[in-house]
């Protein structure tokens, strides 16, 4: 073999029965690469006969390239070590990876009972499965080998290696100097409504590469519009960047500059450089699934989807071919992350990185998962159909309970130590062994020591194999850990930069970690089900009421409890000064303890000097079980659930807050906040004076509001977000659920509900108004949740 170039694989995407690489190479060239390969998909039936008859339909024939039978695991819970469990199934290789939908639904289609056939990995993109394939990561580093073989001469034949210097477990891996780019679009702006028949009349380059180093930043406005994007479809030719890098890129900037070009009849010019692939008649055809139209909310090529209870909108991507285009707009993990968090997410996930820009991190989830279970030769079905466990109805109602809470007494403390459980609900995943295919498995029944508290009856766990799920999880709670761990030892080293790095990689790794104990009982997920759910949950509330009777035995009192922390205190204060001699000592055995009891490790987050459990706005009887402020010992605010922490609080409120809490952390206890409570008075006057002398510049004053329906479907009623969704309607943009709409209160109390607010888009800049009546009646809720606490025992101030 001869190895004929080095470097990383940072593009992948497929035409027909073709797969594109894109290697980045050491000196900083680009190379493509194409293999010969198709997907498949899998189709088992309880008769073999009836497999043999389906190939033989010519509808399913002309579809395909080959075909053969393979023996595979259509069920994770058959992965025992009896390996005789494994089912014949056919696989289908298709001539047309594009087609992978449609031959499935034909197939469907001749099914004449439910399950007579079974169809896997269809929903699995082709990307995907050459990667799981052929074991193959995103940015990882490669020896590309050319095989000699008798028809080289005729076809040049690739081996992909891992070079020596990196692997997939690999923490020190490098992201290659990648070359980027962004770009605004300026247009005549008829409307607000993004209408796609405005000329671009400029068009903002800055070209630079990783760390934002800038190399070159101009713009370009030709007298021709057709001109201004020629110049720039060179522009981007010369500069050649690997990743362009946009806001908005998705909704707006693509398909309305695709759209000025299509206009100008140079499309086809713009298609060829903003994209490295010169298969142009494969870019045209990619290019005609984006509707050439304003947006509106009816757009097809947009999505709206709900995510733990809020509705989201996400617009179709538009994808590059030989380069990558990352939507900051698009992409929470970049915008958060940066393109560590992100390339961390693509490799460990096996996900393509601009795919991985786009989705949401319960896709990536999968994708880990597909791996693992194609590992182990399991099928990933298409359409998942595992039941939930029967329940009497005196089951379900001590089954399915959550996570357990200790309510606090809602008010003001002194001294009280938090601790956390670290990563609890992926750990008990993990440690317990809990995944949809390890819930009552057949193989264990008679076993005494793996049933599930309070549950004994209704579920036992798998001691003979390990899950998919926490198989999937180890890998992310091992990178980590270790990330954290090398976090910490950067900043004993005052290494600002690799201490990014790391925190970026964990951070993302983190959110892996948030979303797999939802998606364990998420009813689209191919390994989710609700009685694993069910079972973490029973786990941890198990966990948490042993953690507080350790702390009871070590001598203290939970104030606070809820699902995976708990808060707590000296039993009697007069006899035991929590910060006396030995005081350290105690909660270190406290920490040992819990750890030892419960098997999870527990981190002692420090002692608060005062904290605020606040109470709830309906009944101020109750507490508000995740909304506290308070300051540790060292400084450190800690706030949840308050008006700094909403992202819709408008910024004028958030700087407030934030001053206020910053001149409440300087004191030690309660009773010198409240000596000092004229000074914060002080604060709330200055901003008073700030809204009434209208010295604020308009954007601290603008809300923020996810809206949950598409425009036209909101009643008509006299709300502020009707408002303001009527006033952009009557300017020509139509909102999609999931949007957000921002916007400034003008007239509250006005009888005409439709001069109540503005939405920002109409707003002028140069003649501000707003409503200081109501912005006044806000500073003083706002100033009120933080410290009505205080004046519980003088009298409060007019």
């Amino acid at each position: 073999m001869l190895i004929t170039m080095n470097g990383w694989l940072f593009d992948i995407y497929h035409i027909k029965d073709r797969i594109i690489l894109w290697i980045k190479e050491r000196n900083g060239s680009v190379k493509r690469l194409e293999y010969s390969w198709s997907p498949s998909i899998y189709v088992a039936s309880d008769l073999k006969s009836e497999l043999i008859d389906l190939v033989g339909d010519s509808k399913i024939s002309s579809s395909i390239k080959e075909y053969r039978f393979e023996y595979k695991f259509e069920y994770p819970s058959s992965v025992t070590f009896d390996h005789r469990k494994r089912n014949e199934s056919l696989r289908l290789t298709l001539s047309d990876s594009l087609q992978i939908l449609n031959l499935a639904r034909r197939i469907e289609k001749l099914s004449t009972r439910f399950g007579h056939y079974r169809l896997y990995n269809v929903d699995i993109s082709p990307e995907q499965s050459f990667l799981y394939e052929k074991d193959l990561y995103p940015l990882g580093l490669y020896d590309i080998e050319e095989v000699r073989s008798a028809d080289s001469a005729r076809t040049k034949i690739y081996q992909v290696v891992n070079d020596k210097n990196d692997d997939i477990d690999s923490f020190d891996y490098i992201i290659p100097n990648f070359k980027f780019l962004s770009f605004e679009l300026i247009s005549e702006r008829k409307s607000i409504g993004n209408d796609f028949r405005d000329r671009i009349l400029k068009i903002k380059i800055i070209s630079f590469e990783k760390d934002n180093l800038i190399k070159e930043e101009f713009s370009i406005s030709e007298e021709d519009e057709r001109e201004t994007i020629l110049e720039f479809s060179y522009e981007i030719n010369r500069i050649d960047p690997d990743i362009i890098l946009t806001k908005g890129g998705d909704q707006i900037l693509f398909p309305y500059l695709l759209h000025r070009a299509k206009a100008n009849k140079v499309e086809n010019q713009l298609l060829v450089n903003l994209n490295r692939e010169s298969n142009l008649e494969y870019l045209i055809k990619k290019n005609k699934l984006f509707p050439h139209k304003s947006i509106r909310s009816n757009d097809s090529s947009s999505t709206s989807y709900i995510s733990y209870g809020k509705v989201y909108f996400k617009p179709r991507p538009f994808f590059l071919y030989g380069r990558i285009h990352i939507d900051i707009n698009n992409s929470f993990i970049y915008k958060d992350n940066g393109l560590d968090g992100l390339a961390e997410l693509s490799r460990v996930c096996r996900i393509p990185l601009q795919l991985a820009s786009r989705s949401t991190i319960g896709k990536c989830l999968s994708s880990l998962y597909f791996y693992n279970a194609y590992k182990k030769d399991v099928l990933i079905p298409w359409k998942p159909i595992t039941s939930e466990i029967f329940k009497s109805f005196s089951d379900l109602l001590k089954a399915d309970r959550g996570g357990f809470v200790f309510e606090s007494k809602p008010g003001a403390y002194d001294k009280v130590a938090e601790f956390d459980f670290v990563s609890l609900y992926p750990n008990i995943m993990l440690k317990k062994n809990v995944s949809s295919d390890t819930i009552n498995c057949e193989c264990c029944k008679s076993e005494t020591d793996n049933k599930v508290p309070e549950l004994e009856h209704l579920y036992h766990l798998c001691k003979k194999m390990i899950g998919i799920v926490p198989l999937s999880l180890k890998t992310v709670l091992d990178r980590r850990l270790e990330y954290k761990k090398r976090k910490n030892l950067c900043i004993s080293k005052n290494d600002e930069y690799l201490k990014n790095c790391y925190d970026n990689r964990q951070t993302a790794l983190k959110w892996i970690l948030v979303t797999s104990f939802g998606y364990l009982g998420f009813s689209n997920s191919k390994f989710g089900r609700i009685d694993a759910h069910i079972t973490v949950c029973a786990f941890a509330r198990d966990i948490l009421v042993k953690t507080s009777k350790i702390a009871e035995k070590h001598g203290f009192d939970v104030i606070h409890g809820i699902v995976d922390s708990i808060w707590i205190s000296e039993v009697d204060n007069a006899e035991h000064s929590l910060f006396a001699a030995g005081t350290a000592h105690r909660y270190v055995n406290l920490k040992k303890d819990i750890e030892k009891q419960t098997g999870f490790s527990i981190s002692f987050e420090g002692v608060y000097k005062w904290i605020v459990f606040d109470s709830s706005k309906i009944n101020p009887g109750l507490p508000a079980l995740n909304r506290y402020f308070g300051v540790f010992e060292d400084g450190a605010i800690k706030m949840r659930g308050i008006e700094t922490r909403r992202h819709d609080t408008p910024q004028l409120f958030v700087n407030f807050q934030e001053e206020l809490m910053k001149i409440m952390s300087a004191y030690n206890n309660i009773h010198e906040i409240t000596k000092s409570l004229p000074i914060l008075e002080g604060v709330y006057k200055k901003y008073i004076n700030l809204i009434c002398s209208k010295k604020i510049s308009y954007t601290d004053l603008i809300f923020t509001k996810r809206i949950s329906k598409e425009s036209s479907e909101y009643a008509d009623r006299k709300t502020i977000e009707n408002c303001v969704l009527k006033r952009l309607t009557s300017n020509g943009k139509s909102l999609n659920a999931g949007e957000e709409i921002k916007y400034i209160i003008t007239n509250f109390y006005n009888e005409n509900f439709l001069e109540r607010a503005i939405p920002i888009e109409l707003v002028d800049e140069h003649n501000i108004r707003y409503d200081t009546k109501r912005y006044l009646e806000l500073l003083k809720e706002t100033y009120d949740s933080v410290t009505k606490v205080f004046y519980t025992q003088i009298p409060q101030f007019d």
